[in-house]
């Protein structure tokens, strides 16, 4: 991944969910915070991703730009609030440049496309359903997984925002 400090916050993501599911495998599914930890995981993951995805693309848009720019991208991209969903992205890229969101869905397409977009919906459902007071049902396992899968999309679109499209 080009983009660093996106890598890096992937990084930790990864590595502090790997803890949380060691922590709950020693405290058992029935120990009292086993579900507030699993709902914290979900925060984190989906957290890790809609930061990176907004980076990623606000990071390379930035690159160079007069102010006004820059202020226009911390208003509409890196401060906006939106959820990590894979429609999401897309619109967001083909609002930039076609050409990123054409290479982002045909690289999409080269992988599981259906399993990615659903792994991210997964963790966007569960952090709403929480956030509104529900009582989202997803494992630590599945977690993870979903959060894998965050991560393939966010290397695929660092990939695409990097691209060069004139070579």
């Amino acid at each position: 991944m080009i983009n660093a400090e996106v890598n890096r916050i992937l990084a930790d993501c990864d590595q502090e969910l790997e803890s949380i599911r060691l922590l709950l495998l020693g405290l058992g599914e029935e120990a009292r915070p086993s579900p507030y930890v699993k709902k914290y995981a979900v925060i984190r993951a989906t957290g890790s991703i809609e930061v990176g995805f907004k980076k990623i693309i606000a990071d390379k848009v930035d690159e160079g730009s007069h102010i006004q720019v820059k202020n226009f991208i911390a208003k509409k991209i890196r401060n906006s609030s939106c959820n990590p969903k894979l429609g999401q992205i897309e619109t967001v890229l083909f609002e930039f440049d076609s050409r990123w969101g054409e290479k982002f869905d045909e690289l999409l397409s080269l992988e599981n496309k259906p399993a990615l977009k659903g792994a991210l919906t997964e963790l966007v459902n569960a952090r709403n359903t929480f956030a509104h007071g529900g009582n989202p049902e997803i494992d630590i396992d599945r977690t993870i997984d979903c959060f894998k899968n965050g991560q393939m999309i966010l290397e695929i679109l660092d990939f695409v925002v990097n691209y060069d499209f004139d070579a």
